[in-house]
C-alpha cells in the first residue's frame, strides 16, 4: 500500500495535521518509545497516526508541542484503533494524556480465541502479509530515522483498517460485539499509572535481605537512580544492581569502589567512593536509631490479626481456584477455545478476581455464572450478584 507519509517535526505542520484529524471518525495509532533502554525513564520517540488516507509520523523530539495532539486522542467521538496498546496507554497517561474510545485489536483477537501474537505475525495470519523485519528494539532516539525504521513505523498503522474489518466481521458472526464494547470501555477508564517508571528500589529484592541490608540497599539504589538521571542513561547502564546488593550485605567493600566491575567509568573515582561511604554511614545511623538487630527480617511485620486474614485469603484462593475457576476454565477451553479461556482466566487473573482486585466485565461475569450453574459448582463471592 502506497500512502503519503507526512513527517512532522514542527508546530505548523502539526497544526495542519490536527485540523484534518479532528474531522475524522476514526484514526489508527501506534507509538514508538524507549523504556529505560537507551536513556533514563519512559520516553515517547515517535507517534504514528493513519487516517485512512495519509500516515502522519509525529516526532516529539523535534520542534513540536506533542500536547497539541492530545485532544484528538481524548476525543470520545474519534475511535482510536490500535494493537496491543497497554504500554502505550501507560506512557500517554504518564505524559498527561488520557485517551478514550480505544479499540485494541489484540484484545479482539483474544475474544475470537486467537493466539497471542505480535502485530506483524497477526497480519501474516489474518491478512497473509509478509512478516516485518522488526525495528522495535532499535534506537528510536536516533535522528534522522533510518529508512527501515520509517517503513516499520508506517506498516504498524496502515494495515490496521483491514485488520479491524476482518476481526470485527468474525466477532459479529459470533455475536460478541458487546464483548468488544465492554473491553473498549474498560481500556478507556483503566488505571494506567502503575509501573510507569519502574521501581527505584525493587521490592522483590527485599526477600533476599535482612532489614539492615535492606536499609543500606535503599540508600544506595536511590543514589543510583539520581546518577542515572544525571547521565540520562538507564540505571542498569550506570551501576549494576549487583554492586549495590553486594555493598548492602558487605558495606566494608565500599573502600574497593574504584575497582568494582559494573560501574560507569565516570563514577569510578574517589569523590563518588566517598559519597557511597557517606551514604552507608547514614544508613547505619538510621539502623542504630531504629534499634534494628542483625537478624531482623526485612519483611513487613504482621500482627496476629493480619496473619490470620492473610492465611484465610490464601486458603480461599486455593479452594476457589481448584473448586470453581479451574473447572470453569477447562470447560470454556473445550467449548470456546483454549486461547479465550486463558485470556479470561489466566492464573494471575483468577487470583486477582478472587481477591477482588480485578474487575469482571458484565459479559465475563455472565459467562462464568453460566458455567458455574452448568457444572453445579459452588458460587464464588466474586461472581455473586451485588
Amino acid at each position: 500500500m502506497n500512502y503519503p507519509v507526512i513527517y512532522i517535526d514542527d508546530t505548523r505542520t502539526l497544526k495542519e495535521a490536527i485540523d484534518i484529524l479532528s474531522g475524522k471518525s476514526e484514526v489508527f495509532i501506534d507509538l514508538e518509545f524507549d523504556k529505560n533502554h537507551f536513556r533514563y525513564g519512559f520516553n515517547l520517540c515517535l507517534m504514528q497516526i493513519f487516517d485512512g488516507e495519509k500516515c502522519y509520523l509525529i516526532d516529539p523530539l523535534g520542534n513540536v508541542e506533542i500536547e497539541r495532539i492530545f485532544p484528538i486522542l481524548e476525543s470520545p467521538t474519534i475511535e482510536k484503533v490500535c494493537f496491543a496498546f497497554g504500554e502505550d496507554m501507560r506512557l500517554l497517561h504518564h505524559l498527561g494524556c488520557k485517551p478514550v474510545n480505544i479499540l485494541d485489536l489484540a484484545t479482539v483477537r483474544s475474544l475470537l480465541n486467537r493466539s497471542t501474537l505480535s502485530l506483524s505475525n497477526s497480519l501474516v495470519e489474518e491478512l497473509g502479509k509478509k512478516p516485518q523485519i522488526s525495528q522495535q528494539k532499535s534506537n528510536w532516539f536516533e535522528r534522522p530515522l533510518s529508512a527501515d525504521q520509517i517503513a516499520y513505523a508506517v506498516e504498524d498503522v496502515i494495515y490496521l483498517p483491514e485488520l479491524k474489518q476482518v476481526l470485527l466481521d468474525d466477532i459479529s458472526s459470533l455475536n460478541r460485539t458487546e464483548w468488544v464494547e465492554q473491553e473498549k470501555d474498560l481500556l478507556s477508564r483503566g488505571d494506567w499509572s502503575e509501573a510507569v517508571a519502574g521501581e527505584i528500589v525493587p521490592q522483590k529484592d527485599r526477600k533476599l535481605m535482612t532489614m539492615r541490608e535492606w536499609i543500606r540497599y535503599t540508600f544506595l539504589m536511590e543514589f543510583r537512580d539520581q546518577a542515572a538521571q544525571k547521565f540520562n542513561r538507564p540505571a542498569f547502564k550506570v551501576i549494576d544492581k549487583n554492586v549495590m546488593l553486594e555493598l548492602a550485605k558487605n558495606p566494608h567493600h565500599a573502600k574497593e569502589w574504584n575497582g568494582l566491575k559494573g560501574i560507569h567509568r565516570n563514577l569510578r573515582n574517589d569523590t563518588i567512593r566517598e559519597r557511597i561511604e557517606d551514604l552507608l554511614r547514614q544508613a547505619e545511623r538510621s539502623i542504630n536509631e531504629q534499634g534494628i538487630s542483625a537478624e531482623q527480617s526485612s519483611r513487613p511485620f504482621l500482627d496476629k490479626g493480619s496473619k490470620l486474614r492473610l492465611a484465610q485469603m490464601k486458603k480461599r484462593i486455593s479452594f476457589e481456584k481448584d473448586a470453581i475457576f479451574l473447572p470453569i476454565k477447562s470447560e470454556i477451553s473445550k467449548d470456546l477455545g483454549e486461547h479465550l479461556a486463558n485470556f479470561l482466566l489466566s492464573n494471575r487473573r483468577i487470583t486477582g478476581i478472587i481477591e477482588g482486585k480485578i474487575e469482571l466485565l458484565p459479559y465475563q461475569k455472565s459467562l462464568l455464572n453460566q458455567y458455574t450453574e452448568l457444572l453445579k459448582l459452588p458460587v464464588s463471592s466474586a461472581l455473586s450478584e451485588d
